[in-house]
């Protein structure tokens, strides 16, 4: 299962089913597809630093409706961007 970072923001709206999508690169290994599960988890981060994930911080996992290679490079990690979209919790 791949991990993202996150804010407490954004792990808010997820569970309370405000955001169901999310721009993310691709993992260093393997892919993604519909039916794969992510985790987003609280995480720090600061300019020019990688994420910190914060421990025994809040996150949340999705189950992948659909993963889309949006064609551009993520200039941080080098990595695919893509775009990754789920139900809201206790949706269809």
């Amino acid at each position: 299962m791949n991990s993202y970072p996150a804010d407490a923001a954004r792990i808010r709206d997820v569970e309370r089913g405000l955001s169901c999508a999310a721009t993310v690169p691709s993992p260093a290994e393997g892919s993604l597809a519909a039916g794969d599960s992510v985790v987003f988890a609280l995480a720090d981060s600061r300019p020019g630093e990688e994420p910190s994930y914060t421990k025994g911080g809040d996150s949340i996992r999705v189950l992948l409706t659909g993963v889309a290679d949006l064609g551009e490079v993520d200039p941080r990690t080098g990595r695919a961007l893509v775009r990754l979209a789920w139900n809201p919790p206790g949706g269809a």
